[in-house]
Parts: structure tokens; C-alpha cells; sequence
């Protein structure tokens, strides 16, 4: 977070720009759905409701158009500062510190922390943005519309909760070892660069061959038991989700019947569930996301020169 904090002044109007627009799509696709809700409860005249509904979402398709536009422009300038920042450092550095520098570590930054820093910051930042604006603003949104039924759609979600907490530190777990084991990788592909002769000399080749097959193959092992691990936990979050999502049609579909709600109020409920149990059961996945991401942040630490500027 301090890292995004040093790269928002850089940017700022964009950056409020896009957040504004995504918070602006999320209200207006609730307000969608309510325009639905009462297109389904008035089935016998909907004539006046056709217009501001056509306007509604004419209104929306500007407005998640621009949302997506605003927010991968604002993250590539970010990803932009950090490749710049990063070169800054080298740029800057005398070359006493220059001689210095494991050329094998260097390299090892750029291929993954600064891969990784970008990646999250493209694939995750808006979009986690947005999908926790959802579930925050639709639970008090839900809850306006019906307390009973939100209340009952709200608490078997505590159970999933927990879970994604616990399958996060999981997923963080081994996710750390394979990306140990690929960082050994890169650096046994130094030393051989840099020793080449000598192993030429000594005819340490099958040595060396022997030591790149047990890092390949350990970081195989890891990578494969990340994936499982992962796919494990997500599967066993969606069959939750699914659960939750059972109960709320036992329970909506019951009090429609005994007329406690319309059938208008039942498809809110429906159709914005996807806001509340999507977000729960992605949360280990950007849980596990962001730790890399924190990660590779604090491997880069002091190595980010954002203040200075260079042609």
C-alpha cells in the first residue's frame, strides 16, 4: 500500500477518475436491477417503465465502458512508474554500487517482482476495487429492500468466511515455496553464465546439470502442489457458495409464497447474490494475490525511484 500511495500523486485525476466511474457502474447497476424488479412486478403495465429503463441502461453501458477503460489505463501508467522507478535506481547508483550488484538477483527482480507488481495491478486492483464496492453497497442495498431475508442470506455466510480466511493462508503458504524454488532457478542460471569457463575447465557440466534438474524438478513438485492446493480450495469455496445460494431460494421462494415479498424483491435477491457469495468465494484467490504482490513490494524495497525523472 505505501507503494501505491507514492504512485497516486503521479496520477491523481486519472486515478479518481477511474475510481469514480466504478463506484458509479456499481450503483447504477443496482439501480438496474430495481428497474427490473419492478418491470417483473408490474407485468400488466410496463409501458412506463420502458423509457427510463431503455435510458437506464444506455446509461450503464457508457459507464462500465468507461469504468474498464479508465481503470487499465490508470494501472498500466502505474506499471508504467515502476519499470521507470526501477530503472531510476540503476540510473542514480554510482559505479562503486553498480560493481556491487548480483546481476542473477537483478535479473530475478525484473522477470518476477516487476512481472508480478504489474500483473496485480492490472488484473486485481479495480477489480477487487469494484467487487467489494458491490458487496458492501448491495448488503445495504439488500437490506433496504427486505431485512428478514437479507439477515437470512447474511449470516450462513459467516461459515464461508472463516473458510476463506484459512484457505488464504493456504494458498499464500505454497505459493511462497514455488516462487523460492523458481528464485533458486534464476540464480543457479547466473552462476553458470558467470562461470562458464571454469566449468568448461574443470568439466563440472554434468554437475551442473545434475543441480538444474533438482531445482527444476523441486520447483515442479511445488508448482503442482500449489495448483492442487488452489484447486482444492476454490472448488470446495464455490460449493459453498453454491449452499448459500440453495438457502436463499429455500428461503425466498418461501416467503413469496406466503406473500412476504414480490417476485420482483426475490429477483434482486437472485441476481445480486453474485455480488455477495462471488466476492466471499474469490477471496482466497485475492488474498493470495495480493500477499505476491506485497511480497514482491518488499523485495523491491529501495530499489524504486519515483522522484526522479529521466528522458
Amino acid at each position: 500500500m505505501k507503494m501505491l500511495k507514492q504512485l497516486i500523486p503521479f496520477h491523481k485525476i486519472l486515478f479518481m477518475t477511474a475510481v469514480l466511474f466504478t463506484l458509479l457502474s456499481v450503483v447504477l447497476n443496482l439501480c438496474w436491477n430495481k428497474w427490473l424488479a419492478q418491470l417483473i412486478d408490474s407485468l400488466g403495465n410496463t409501458a412506463p417503465l420502458l423509457t427510463p429503463g431503455v435510458s437506464l441502461t444506455f446509461v450503464l453501458a457508457i459507464s462500465e465502458s468507461l469504468s474498464l477503460y479508465l481503470s487499465s489505463y490508470t494501472c498500466e501508467m502505474f506499471a508504467y512508474e515502476i519499470r521507470m522507478g526501477y530503472a531510476g535506481y540503476y540510473l542514480q547508483c554510482d559505479l562503486q554500487t553498480l560493481s556491487k550488484l548480483n546481476v542473477g538477483e537483478e535479473q530475478s527482480a525484473m522477470q518476477n517482482e516487476i512481472t508480478e507488481i504489474s500483473n496485480y495491478l492490472s488484473e486485481n486492483l479495480f477489480c477487487l476495487m469494484k467487487q467489494f464496492a458491490a458487496f458492501a453497497i448491495t448488503v445495504v442495498f439488500l437490506f433496504c429492500q427486505n431485512k428478514k431475508l437479507t439477515v437470512l442470506t447474511i449470516l450462513p455466510v459467516i461459515p464461508l468466511i472463516v473458510y476463506c480466511s484459512f484457505s488464504g493462508k493456504m494458498i499464500k503458504q505454497y505459493t511462497q515455496q514455488s516462487q523460492n524454488c523458481k528464485k533458486n532457478i534464476n540464480g543457479l542460471t547466473d552462476t553458470i553464465l558467470e562461470l562458464f569457463p571454469i566449468v568448461q575447465i574443470y568439466d563440472a557440466r554434468p554437475l551442473m546439470q545434475r543441480m538444474m534438474r533438482k531445482n527444476l524438478s523441486e520447483w515442479g513438485i511445488a508448482e503442482m502442489k500449489k495448483e492442487r492446493i488452489c484447486a482444492g480450495l476454490m472448488s470446495l469455496s464455490g460449493v459453498l457458495s453454491f449452499v448459500l445460494l440453495l438457502l436463499l431460494l429455500g428461503f425466498g421462494g418461501f416467503m413469496v409464497i406466503n406473500g412476504e415479498i414480490s417476485m420482483g424483491i426475490f429477483y434482486i435477491f437472485i441476481n445480486l447474490s453474485g455480488n455477495v457469495f462471488g466476492f466471499l468465494q474469490n477471496m482466497p484467490n485475492f488474498y493470495a494475490a495480493f500477499q505476491r504482490f506485497n511480497a514482491s513490494v518488499d523485495r523491491l524495497e529501495g530499489k524504486l525511484c519515483f522522484h526522479t525523472r529521466y528522458l
